[in-house]
């Protein structure tokens, strides 16, 4: 049975003999259909058939909407017309204007208003949140690094002095904690022997900048580590300078730094760290500078450099040493030291055990021999080092 069964046409009445008029077919109702594929309107009639609505056009092409399918679109631009859609991916819509028309429409369709069926909800969010981590890795592990690179090639002396200062300042704060900024050591007999030693490892180094080798206070709360920022600074914490066991070894560690600093390793370092961590910041919605400062002096002191780089470093240190007559095989004695010692937990140890080919090639200077020479600093100077932070 057709759910638009005959009707009375509007202002006919019953006969004033009390019998039913005879039925009368309704008055034919139009609307405007577009079929999605062409911005071209046709008028089609409306016809309530077997089990939904037919569309008939003028050459009698008819399309049949199945009632249970038919919903009227909810983003409505307003005003006495009123838009319909099918179920699925048809993109066809019928435009209705008020009256007859849509009343027709309406007493068929058996559907709410509702927005037409799409991909799933959480396969459509699976995907944007797919797509855009892929983005941010893209961008955070391949173009920023070529980015940094460059950047670092072209960069003035006196913008690395400035950047690397800055870093400098910030590790100094962020591991000093709630005692504020960590102190320079400054016993005069110290800093002497630190000056002895700098010379003698950077002898022939040809550096746009001077280099600056310290040493922070961290007896509160040792920190058995050394790193190396942009413009040629160079620290240690003086838990590193306590745990040798001779001066042989933090001259060994001084070369190794000396080596990202020649090969300009923290300066592509810290150009990629920033650049990455505002865009991650400007996601996470951290933008009060928070997030810089505890990566900024965190990845000073991580294994953030690519094993090409810590090979060059390395390679760098020893060709340096021997050269100043001092042994490369220092290095690896003190690293097998504290990692018996520690661990592989901490700081410059973890960093050392995460470069197995590191120590592969420690391992081949300590066979080739160590050059015959005089110690980094003599015993006087090297008890001067150790005391420089009391």
């Amino acid at each position: 049975m057709s759910v638009w069964g005959p009707a009375t046409p509007t202002g006919q009445a019953a006969s004033s003999t009390g019998q039913d008029a005879p039925d009368a077919p309704p008055e034919a109702v139009f609307a405007d259909l577009f079929d999605g594929s062409r911005a071209m309107r046709r008028r089609v009639e409306l016809r309530a058939g077997q089990g939904g609505l037919d569309l008939l056009e003028p050459d009698d092409t008819r399309h049949h909407w199945p009632a249970g399918q038919i919903h009227r679109v909810p983003d409505q631009a307003g005003g006495r017309v009123t838009v319909f859609a099918r179920d699925g991916a048809d993109p066809a819509r019928l435009v209705v204007a008020d009256g007859p028309a849509r009343l027709l429409v309406e007493r068929v369709a058996t559907r709410p208003a509702r927005a037409p069926a799409g991909p799933a909800l959480k396969r459509r969010a699976a995907l944007v949140v797919a797509g855009g981590a892929g983005f941010i890795a893209a961008l955070v592990f391949a173009v920023l690094p070529l980015l940094a690179a460059g950047l670092a090639r072209v960069m003035s002396p006196e913008a690395e002095a400035a950047m690397g200062e800055m870093q400098y300042e910030q590790t100094r704060v962020f591991f000093g904690g709630e005692r504020g900024a960590l102190r320079e050591c400054d016993d005069p007999a110290g800093l002497a022997a630190l000056q002895a030693m700098t010379d003698r490892v950077a002898a022939g180094v040809d550096l746009p900048y001077p280099l600056q080798v310290a040493v922070l206070d961290d007896r509160a709360e040792p920190i058995l580590n050394a790193y190396a920022v942009a413009g040629g600074r160079v620290a240690f914490f003086d838990a590193m300078i306590q745990a040798a066991e001779h001066p042989d070894e933090i001259a060994a560690v001084l070369a190794h730094e000396l080596g990202h600093v020649v090969n300009d390793d923290p300066v592509r370092g810290m150009l990629q760290q920033l650049s990455g961590v505002a865009i991650l910041s400007l996601l996470l919605g951290d933008v009060t500078g928070g997030g810089l400062l505890s990566s900024t002096a965190t990845g000073a002191l991580s294994a953030s450099y690519s094993r090409g780089a810590e090979a060059e470093a390395d390679e760098f240190a020893a060709a340096q040493l021997r050269a100043q007559g001092l042994p490369p095989s220092a290095l690896g004695r003190m690293f097998e030291r504290l990692r018996d010692r520690y661990g592989d937990a901490t700081g410059i140890v973890r960093h050392f055990s995460s470069h197995p080919q590191l120590a592969a090639r420690i391992a081949a200077a300590e066979r080739a021999g160590d050059p015959d020479g005089a110690p980094a600093l003599d015993p006087a100077q090297w008890a001067a080092l150790r005391g420089i932070c009391r």
